[in-house]
């Protein structure tokens, strides 16, 4: 069964406006609480004051690094905050849950970390529409952008967790425009030399700084 996922291009596009804090995901849930119920630890930021005044204190843990908290998950894996399904502080959510959209690995071709067979069924059910090939063209770059990352994560910071498909998915939705070509091109923009796996991870992570810097 296949869900929905909206026109690529106007996904992408709104992806990284919620990357950059422009605004919050806008994930046609359907009433799936899948990321609700998949064992998901939730950081938690100071601004986030409803969660962290109502959150129980054994689902909570304070500090876990600066200005961070962590909210935990039931035994069954789901959100404390859940009740009947829905969200008790939707209106409250914490920015993380506000932030996340699982059409995200949909795109990138990637599968969530762990054991977590809701959320991976849901996003194999997704489907975007491409209504130009300049949006099929973005898609292919934003999966070679995702493919590289995880095919030379040895290469990037352990802070940038590359290892993690969360982490790709989202360091590829800030630098894709690097992959646009199937073949990478060297500094001239003429492609006679390929650039190596190290001079791509350099670039990305100038592309991820100038993305984090707008």
């Amino acid at each position: 069964m296949s869900k929905p996922a909206g026109a690529f291009g106007a996904w992408l596009d709104a992806m990284q406006a919620v990357l950059r804090g422009q605004q919050d995901a806008d994930v046609p849930c359907d009433g799936c609480v899948g990321c609700c119920v998949s064992s998901y630890p939730i950081p938690l930021r100071p601004d986030d004051r409803v969660a962290l005044e109502q959150v129980p204190d054994r689902y909570l843990q304070l500090p876990v690094g600066p200005g961070t908290a962590r909210m935990g998950y039931r035994e069954d894996g789901s959100c404390p905050m859940l009740l009947d399904n829905h969200c008790t502080i939707y209106a409250d959510r914490p920015r993380t849950c506000r932030d996340y959209d699982c059409r995200i690995y949909a795109a990138t071709d990637l599968t969530p970390d762990g054991r977590r067979p809701v959320i991976q069924e849901r996003v194999r059910e997704w489907r975007f529409d491409f209504p130009s090939e300049e949006e099929r063209a973005q898609a292919g770059a934003l999966r070679r952008a995702a493919h590289f990352i995880r095919s030379n994560a040895g290469l990037f910071p352990p802070g940038m967790r590359a290892h993690s498909a969360t982490a790709i998915a989202v360091l590829a939705v800030k630098v894709w425009p690097l992959f646009t070509s199937e073949t990478p091109t060297n500094e001239k923009g003429d492609g006679s030399e390929d650039p190596s796996p190290l001079e791509q991870a350099r670039r990305v992570l100038e592309a991820a700084r100038a993305f984090d810097s707008l």
